[in-house]
């Protein structure tokens, strides 16, 4: 076997970087929303995450088309190998969640009430990832909002 067949196979090989460690650095993100009975509108979020004791601290800016631009905070720790928990400045109560591979799924109730369920998954490479949220009440989907999320630096 040669140096460099042996060099691919450990590369292939080696662990992943967490998904949360995505975040660190300077995000940018853009998509669309879609509300039941009220149609499509886009979204665009601009981020900067880092890690602190342990915790991922993002700052992010979104701006919602037809709505004035709105501050988020978000902090998440590992709570165990697959376990993540944290809070975000527009979730009403905890946010909890898990990593599995490539992917961090997350979920918490919003201020203004409808359950969330977001899943982010990283793509090959690690400079993009989708960002899928679902919005229910009462276990009706009433919004869903997709982007895709590319580091900055």
């Amino acid at each position: 076997m040669t140096l460099s067949v042996l060099l691919g196979l450990l590369l292939l090989q080696a662990p992943a970087a967490p998904p949360e460690h995505f975040f660190i650095g300077r995000t940018e993100g853009s998509g669309t929303v879609h509300v039941i009975m009220s149609g499509r509108h886009g979204v665009r979020d601009r981020s900067v995450g880092r890690m602190e004791h342990g915790a991922l601290l993002l700052d992010q800016v979104v701006e919602e088309e037809g709505k004035p631009a709105r501050r988020r905070s978000w902090r998440l720790v590992r709570s165990g190998p697959r376990g993540i928990s944290g809070t975000i400045s527009d979730a009403r109560g905890a946010v909890t969640g898990e990593v599995a591979g490539n992917v961090l799924r997350l979920g918490y109730r919003s201020a203004e009430g409808p359950w969330v369920a977001q899943v982010i998954t990283l793509h090959p490479g690690g400079r993009s990832a989708t960002n899928r949220m679902t919005f229910s009440r009462f276990g009706v989907t009433v919004a869903t909002v997709e982007t895709t999320i590319r580091r900055v630096d």
